[in-house]
């Protein structure tokens, strides 16, 4: 028992001062030579509102992706102004059982699982906290859920641009403070119109970032070069974001990829549909399955892709999942992080 405690303390010592490695101005400016460079990363969210967890953890194929991520993982809003004493108690639309079977099941197969915090709408039960300068007291409150159900990490989806600026950067700062120690990455949902809210400094201390971008092919490669290029963020550091629904032009409609399908059944082999019953027969834009393969391609020559979200596919040969997985590289065969080493589990 002494001597596991030993080896755990060394272990966690190595693990700290890897990460921070990672943030240093070295691995800023792009993967050295001398570590090996860190396969593309395959990111699935996965909503706690359509479905249970139990039964995903049996239909998902974890074989290829290398991150599932809970969507969303939140606190309550407070009643008021937020103080320290209020109720910082995350939680998740799922049972504890249902969580820890899909944990298991994605662990068994070598794959982070990570809770996404925030969302649309739901950020704002985050930056209520930050907002009120209660930034150690919610993470604390965060470290605690993140443990008890035996996660890899932390991802910070706040898309108020309202309510980022330097309350958000400390926050992030204090996210990476409590969680690299642990062994656990720290990533965020970002994209162009949030940049000019976001501090840079909060940009770049994230192991890695997931652009939604959720667009057509022209638009991935802005996106991804505004971040590569404007940024300065590591190629290998992002993530292209693809979806898996449709939207109208205007964005006023969405509907899933698999609704798609159902109505417009070679939808497929296309990347817009309209004229049928589906909304009165608006025009609807989507990623078919020739686009996704080819944005597939396009990500796999930065960090990976990102994917909202999987319980909006469908089975069978038209899945866009089974697109980008038949065009993604096996995965090491240990839990491997963003910096390109094993750090074990």
């Amino acid at each position: 028992m002494i001597a596991r405690r030993k080896l755990s303390s060394i272990t966690g010592l190595a693990t700290a001062a890897l990460l921070t490695l990672s943030g240093s101005s070295i691995f800023a400016q792009g993967w050295p030579s001398q570590f090996p460079k860190p396969a593309p990363k395959l990111v699935g969210y996965l909503p706690d509102y359509d479905g249970s967890y139990a039964g995903f953890a049996k239909s998902l194929d974890f074989s290829k992706m290398t991150h599932l991520y809970f969507a969303f993982v939140n606190p309550p809003f407070c009643n008021g102004t937020c103080t320290a004493s209020s109720d910082m108690t995350f939680s998740l639309g799922q049972t504890d059982a249902d969580i820890k079977t899909l944990v298991d099941a994605a662990h068994k197969a070598g794959t982070k699982v990570v809770a996404s915090i925030g969302g649309g709408g739901g950020d704002q039960q985050i930056l209520q906290f930050y907002n009120a300068g209660l930034s150690k007291q919610l993470v604390h409150s965060l470290d605690q859920w993140v443990r008890e159900h035996n996660l890899d990490g932390v991802d910070l989806d706040i898309e108020d641009p309202n309510n980022m600026g330097q309350p958000y950067e400390e926050f992030t700062k204090t996210l990476i403070e409590t969680f690299h120690p642990e062994g656990k990455v720290v990533t965020a949902a970002v994209a162009e119109y949030l940049q000019s809210a976001m501090p840079d400094a909060a940009l770049h201390m994230f192991d890695f970032i997931n652009i939604m971008n959720y667009s057509n092919y022209d638009d991935a490669v802005t996106a991804l070069t505004y971040y590569s290029e404007t940024k300065k963020v590591p190629k290998e550091k992002m993530t292209l974001g693809v979806p898996f629904f449709a939207q109208s032009g205007d964005g006023n409609i969405e509907e899933t990829y698999a609704t798609v399908l159902a109505a417009y059944p070679d939808a497929w082999d296309h990347d817009m549909v309209s004229g049928g019953s589906l909304d009165g027969g608006v025009t609807l834009y989507y990623v078919g399955q020739a686009s996704m393969a080819r944005q597939t391609e396009l990500g796999k020559q930065y960090g990976g892709i990102m994917i909202w979200e999987l319980s909006q596919d469908v089975s069978g040969p038209h899945s866009l999942y089974k697109v980008i997985e038949d065009n993604f590289p096996k995965k090491r065969p240990e839990p491997w992080g963003p910096w390109g080493f094993s750090l074990g589990r």
